[in-house]
């Protein structure tokens, strides 16, 4: 009877510590993993390898602060957000309708296409200081985005996460 009673307080512990660790874990993967990704854009590198730099043209006009890469509105990094947690996965997205070129940034790709340019004035074409009148036109687009990843699988996140669960668990 004493055994007994044993086993059955020893099967209770296990189906508490079952239920706890299935309530907890997905919640803690899906904010350890967001807080990792959007961290990516503050160090701006993928497990230890630096993001490409901008090149000097576009970050004189384009880039604000001091060398923030895919930081100028914040749009992309505000973007990633946990879309999916529940016991069996735990799903981080990035990007949405504002922000559709979140995968080619991610996963460096080729864009290419034809794109239609307005009628504008150049205010100063070819150095010259006289402005001229462009006419409409369409232009032709093949460029290859320079691969600046910030979600994806991670040894480093691995292993915080492996840090993360270990003290959530040992307390």
């Amino acid at each position: 009877m004493k055994l007994q009673n044993a086993q059955n307080a020893l099967n209770s512990w296990f189906a508490q510590f079952e239920h706890r660790f299935e309530a907890a874990v997905p919640n803690i993967v899906a904010e350890t993993a967001t807080e990792y990704f959007k961290d990516r854009f503050r160090t701006q590198e993928w497990d230890g390898v630096p993001w490409q730099p901008l090149s000097p043209n576009y970050a004189a006009k384009k880039a604000r602060g001091r060398n923030r890469i895919l930081t100028r509105t914040g749009a992309l990094l505000n973007s990633i957000r946990p879309s999916e947690v529940n016991r069996n996965r735990v799903v981080i997205s990035g990007g949405n309708a504002k922000v559709p070129y979140a995968r080619a940034h991610n996963e460096g790709l080729r864009i290419t296409g034809v794109r239609n340019v307005k009628s504008f004035t150049n205010r100063n074409f070819m150095g010259k200081g006289k402005p001229v009148k462009i006419k409409a036109h369409k232009r032709q687009v093949n460029y290859q985005m320079p691969r600046r990843q910030f979600m994806g699988h991670s040894v480093r996140l691995n292993q915080i996460l492996i840090d993360r669960l270990t003290r959530a668990f040992n307390q």
